[in-house]
């Protein structure tokens, strides 16, 4: 019977520690923000798409022992990660029009789960639609600053997480006025943007333990142009793009 009851002992234990890990109910809708949350700099389509999506969240949940893809809906897009690994512990969690802040509300299920990796993109959504809140000079370190404080917040909570962050892909505005039919307008060109960002998320990434992949290079060609043929409308990647994206981060997914 001692074999017996240390089991039960331990599986006990586990579920104790578990409880005190994250407050001391085991009650798992606390892992999902609330559907009122008020985030800024959202608009309706956003928040709309963010309260759907957390809602299929909670109904599947991540589970343990998973990698996840975080995201916005490029990430969203990709559908069945699965499928592009022949793998079946990947999780899809990317929302479409997701901004940093609105991510950095919806770490805790990240946090309770602990996957074994974590791929983030995110950062296009707060600048994509023209309407910047902080001072040009500002918004690009802000970005990718928030992308490293989801990154350490994660980390704070699963040491043995691995992180990979990913530089934002290009954009091409009349790829996509041609598909969509508009484009926002920028003040200052979001090309520039882009490139700004991505500097401050490779600079500040020198220092910490994250691998940076750098998505931007994949996509564009030798004269620093978007590669037209994987983009479906000059923001959003067809099945070319994805196709590109799953071979070249493929080492990445499936080391031990």
């Amino acid at each position: 019977m001692r074999p017996l009851v240390a089991s039960i002992f331990f599986l006990i234990s586990q579920a104790i520690a578990q409880s005190h890990s994250h407050g001391s109910s085991l009650d798992l809708s606390s892992l999902y923000p609330d559907s009122n949350l008020f985030i800024p700099n959202r608009a309706e389509w956003q928040i709309i798409a963010y309260k759907k999506r957390i809602k299929d969240f909670r109904k599947d949940p991540i589970g343990h022992n998973k990698i996840v893809f975080l995201g916005n809906s490029i990430t969203e897009g990709g559908r069945n990660w699965n499928g592009k690994f022949g793998l079946s512990n990947i999780v899809n969690r990317g929302i479409t029009g997701d901004i940093t802040e609105s991510m950095l509300a919806r770490l805790d299920e990240i946090y309770y789960y602990k996957p074994l990796k974590v791929f983030l993109l995110i950062g296009i959504n707060d600048v994509f639609d023209g309407v910047v809140p902080y001072s040009i000079e500002i918004m690009p370190e802000r970005i990718a600053r928030n992308i490293y404080k989801i990154a350490d917040s994660i980390k704070s909570h699963s040491q043995d997480t691995e992180i990979f962050i990913y530089t934002l892909l290009p954009v091409d505005e009349q790829k996509f006025r041609k598909v969509r039919g508009f484009y926002p307008v920028h003040n200052y060109p979001l090309e520039k943007q882009i490139n700004e960002i991505n500097q401050k998320i490779i600079d500040l990434g020198k220092d910490r333990e994250y691998q940076i992949i750098n998505l931007f290079s994949l996509f564009i060609d030798e004269k620093d142009k978007m590669k037209i043929e994987l983009f479906k409308d000059g923001l959003h990647l067809n099945e070319a793009g994805y196709k590109a994206w799953a071979n070249h981060i493929d080492k990445f997914v499936k080391a031990d």
